[in-house]
C-alpha cells in the first residue's frame, strides 16, 4: 500500500500573522504616545500635541472640536482646551479694578529692579581695613573694563564681618560702607567710570559668605566689596540722567 502524500502549504503568509503584527504595530505607536505625551510639562504643547493628532487623522476644527454627536463635557480633551486657553502663550496676569489713591505724582517712578549679574569676585579687604591693596586695585580694573560706559545702575555692596574687623574701632556696617566708598573712589579717579552709575552700598555683617556656628570672624571672603550690575537704567532713576542743563 503506498504512503499518502504530505499536502503541501499554500504560498503565502498565515492570516494570524497578519493580525498579529497589526497588533504589535498599533501598540508600539500607543507606547510612543504615551512617552510623547509624558515629556509635555505645559498647555500649549498638549494643544499642539492634539492638533497635530487631529490633523494626522482626519479631523477638523481646533483642540477639542472633534465632529460628535454629543457633547461630553467632562473628557481629557476639554479639560486640556480649558488648560489651554487659560494659559496661552504668556503668563496670566491678574486684574486689579480698584482705583489706585491718587498722589502728588501721576506717573510711575519707582521700577521693579530686575535681574542682577555680580561682576568678577569679590574685593577682598585686610581685617580692619578699607584700604585697598595691589590685588584689590588689579581686581577693580578688570571690572572697570566691563562697566565703563554702561548706562545701568552698578551696586558697589561692602560687607564686614568678625572680631577682627571690629579691632578697627568701627560698626560693621560703617566699615563696610567705607570698603564700597573706597571701590567707588578708585573706579571713578583711577579706571574713568562714571560715578551717577555707581551705588555704593553697606552690607556690614548680614550676607557672609561663610559662617559657621563657631566662626569667630576671620573668615577673608566675608571682608569684601561685590560688584552687581542691575538692569535699572539712569533713565529710570534720573529725571536728567545725562547731567544736561541746569
Amino acid at each position: 500500500m503506498a504512503a499518502k502524500k504530505k499536502k503541501r502549504p499554500e504560498p503565502g503568509v498565515p492570516e494570524w500573522v497578519v493580525t498579529y503584527g497589526d497588533l504589535m504595530s498599533l501598540l508600539l505607536c500607543f507606547f510612543i504616545l504615551l512617552a510623547a505625551f509624558s515629556e509635555l510639562k505645559q498647555p500649549r504643547e498638549y494643544r499642539r500635541a492634539v492638533e497635530s493628532i487631529q490633523e494626522a487623522l482626519g479631523f477638523k476644527g481646533g483642540l477639542g472640536q472633534i465632529i460628535n454627536k454629543g457633547n461630553p463635557r467632562n473628557t481629557m480633551i476639554n479639560r486640556m482646551r480649558e488648560n489651554a486657553t487659560m494659559a496661552g502663550d504668556k503668563a496670566s496676569r491678574a486684574e486689579i479694578n480698584e482705583q489706585n489713591v491718587p498722589g502728588r505724582d501721576q506717573t510711575v517712578t519707582a521700577l521693579h529692579d530686575g535681574s542682577r549679574w555680580a561682576i568678577g569676585g569679590g574685593i577682598a579687604f585686610e581685617a580692619g581695613s578699607w584700604e585697598l591693596t595691589p590685588a584689590a586695585e588689579e581686581a577693580l580694573a578688570t571690572v572697570a573694563e566691563r562697566i565703563r560706559g554702561q548706562h545701568r545702575k552698578v551696586e558697589l555692596r561692602g560687607h564686614s564681618w568678625g572680631v577682627a574687623d571690629l579691632r578697627s574701632g568701627l560698626d560693621y556696617r560703617e566699615l563696610s560702607f567705607r570698603r564700597a566708598l573706597e571701590a567707588e573712589r578708585y573706579l571713578v579717579e583711577k579706571q574713568g567710570v562714571r560715578a551717577e552709575i555707581l551705588l555704593p552700598v553697606a552690607a556690614g555683617n548680614t550676607e557672609p559668605k561663610a559662617a559657621g556656628p563657631f566662626d569667630v570672624g576671620d573668615n577673608t571672603g566675608n571682608r569684601r566689596v561685590e560688584i552687581v550690575l542691575t538692569e535699572q537704567t539712569l533713565s529710570e532713576r534720573h529725571p536728567n540722567p545725562e547731567w544736561q542743563g541746569p
